[in-house]
């Protein structure tokens, strides 16, 4: 009974033990997600970060825990060339680290790099991460994007001035078969251009003509209407006023009222001088003797 009572024993501690180990596993430093992805194309080469999110808090408690995860921390070039870099700790969120690099180095374009975290690397609770950690990504590719963004730039001032041309020229059309201009069109020019015979340009000029000139009466029609309307309207709202046609003397309402005759223009500037327009000094002076006697 007491060989029975021991083994019982000692399975379930043994169990026990298992348990608890199974759950300081799960409950271990792990990386939850990363920014770039592992595998990822077109990441920006000005101001170099990538953010490493863990599941628990991995801001360190002083600087010599700082410098030790650092340690860890290693972002290198396709060569395996070691770039100078500077960990950040987000103080709002306790799980998010950022390693940038520094200002003095230099990200090319169309490159890969890879950011490698040591097992080593400690959370603020003292655990350290399970496994080593690698995630590579390639920078974005400078002159191709510059190239197509100047494409596209050219392909949309392109678009702009077709589109306003094309908006211009329907604008002056529109114009002109409201005033019922019609430009007058070379048949045989026409013709050597477009490669059509003289009697189908002829004839299509005709139909045109016909149809501005009869949108044209038509517009006309409309502007009568609305003008007898127009006018029913002021018949309906005052029956005594009347509408006249244009200027009219006072002599015809019965006027006998005459303007006076407007002087030459001779005689005007003759007034008020003492040498009258035309006149000599020997008709002057017998002119005031005249006067004397």
């Amino acid at each position: 009974m007491k060989r029975i009572g021991a083994i019982v024993c000692l399975c379930i501690m043994l169990f026990a033990m298992s348990a608890s180990a199974c759950f300081a596993k799960q409950d271990g430093l792990i990386i939850e997600k990363q920014y770039p992805e592992d595998g990822a194309t077109g990441t920006s080469v000005e101001n170099v970060s990538i953010k490493v999110w863990f599941n628990q808090d991995v801001r360190p408690k002083d600087q010599n825990a700082r410098k030790a995860n650092k340690k860890h921390i290693k972002l290198v070039d396709e060569k395996g060339k070691s770039l100078p870099i500077y960990v950040a700790y987000s103080p709002d969120e306790e799980g998010l680290m950022m390693v940038l690099t520094s200002d003095d180095t230099t990200v090319k374009s169309d490159s890969k790099y890879t950011l490698t975290i040591d097992p080593g690397f400690k959370a603020a609770s003292g655990q350290t991460l399970a496994s080593q950690d690698k995630v590579s990504f390639t920078t974005l590719n400078q002159s191709r994007a510059m190239t197509i963004n100047m494409l596209m730039m050219v392909v949309m001032v392109v678009g702009m001035i077709f589109f306003s041309s094309r908006s211009m020229k329907r604008q002056m059309e529109k114009e002109k078969a409201e005033k019922g201009k019609h430009e007058t069109v070379n048949p045989y020019k026409e013709a050597k251009r477009t490669g059509k015979s003289v009697e189908e340009i002829v004839e299509k000029d005709k139909k045109i003509k016909e149809k501005e000139a009869a949108a044209a009466a038509k517009r006309a029609a409309k502007y009568q209407k609305e003008r007898e309307e127009e006018e029913k309207e002021r018949k309906a709202a005052d029956p005594n006023r009347k509408r006249v046609t244009g200027p009219r003397p006072i002599s015809a309402g019965g006027g006998k009222y005459k303007a006076p005759k407007k002087q030459s223009q001779a005689a005007a500037s003759n007034k008020g001088t003492t040498r009258p327009k035309n006149q000599t000094g020997k008709q002057k002076n017998s002119k005031n003797k005249s006067k004397k006697k």
